[in-house]
């Protein structure tokens, strides 16, 4: 999972061009490696991308002036949404045909082979890059459970109500965020918890076999070994701490860590160890 020390937003990528061959590699460079079949007349070709990678996140606006159907083999190192802006995406994930439009999402798993087939005169979709190992990382610390293989997510996500409503109202700030990488959004302290957190809400909303999991509620650990967490981090408090690490060494889950300090600290194990860092360099500026 993202953690505080993830990389911030990256160089965004902006492009326009008629060029098939230059529009091919400006998608794989965000998104997966693909082949293109230009359905229109191919001298009115045109792709625009406008992109932001936020660590293992990479979004973006792809929009073409005429009819395409783009195919990849499989994604294999990542997952993919994909939602159009404009019209209707006639697509196939892998597993499923789906009719993706402005209120359902098609999801992509990295296990299958993919095809996309739009637009007659031209649209754009918004498309969601997560990481393989973000995604199943991620899983892991909310469900406390091994996540071996890939994920067996649905093959589309409603947008229009429910859990998938309050994604996609969370997912469309990172279309401002691929627009304008430069702004407040692209703040590493803004944009951290920002990719944390689309790929938490994504996992909450999509189907799939642990979806039952995530409701379950975490036994808290004894205030005995919450204290022995607190205790390591302000002993070591310059050590590479992530909630999975400081979990192992006092033998509870992550899940269960972090419910122990909502309940015995009152704040997350990460934002403790901020708080422990600052009044150490406040101890040091003191003491010179």
């Amino acid at each position: 999972m993202v953690d505080d020390d993830a990389e911030a937003t990256m160089p965004g990528i902006s492009i326009t061009t008629s060029d098939q061959a230059e529009a091919r590699l400006a998608c794989a460079e965000v998104y997966f490696p693909h082949r293109m079949a230009v359905l229109h007349d191919s001298r009115t070709f045109a792709m625009s991308l406008s992109a932001v990678g936020l660590g293992p996140v990479s979004a973006g606006l792809l929009g073409y002036a005429g009819e395409v159907r783009i195919e990849t083999d499989a994604l294999e190192t990542g997952y993919e949404v994909n939602v159009p802006l404009d019209g209707h995406l006639r697509t196939w994930t892998g597993h499923a045909d789906v009719c993706a439009a402005a209120g359902l999402a098609a999801v992509y798993r990295p296990d299958g082979r993919t095809r996309l087939h739009g637009w007659a005169g031209g649209g754009q979709l918004f498309g969601l890059k997560i990481e393989r190992g973000a995604l199943e990382e991620t899983l892991e610390e909310l469900t406390d459970r091994p996540v071996r293989s890939t994920v067996a997510l649905g093959p589309s996500l409603d947008l229009t109500g429910g859990a998938g409503r309050q994604w996609w109202g969370l997912a469309r700030s990172l279309i401002d965020l691929a627009q304008d990488p430069g702004g407040p959004l692209g703040n590493p302290v803004v944009a951290r918890p920002l990719a944390r957190s689309v790929i938490a809400a994504f996992l909450h909303a999509v189907d799939h076999p642990y979806r039952d999991l995530l409701a379950h509620r975490p036994a808290t650990p004894r205030p005995a070994t919450i204290r022995e967490a607190v205790d390591l981090l302000e002993a070591e408090p310059d050590h590479p701490w992530t909630v999975a690490d400081l979990a192992r060494r006092v033998g509870v889950t992550p899940r269960g860590l972090q419910a122990g300090f909502a309940r015995h600290v009152g704040t997350a194990p990460m934002a403790h160890l901020r708080q422990v860092r600052l009044a150490r360099v406040h101890l040091d500026l003191q003491v010179a």
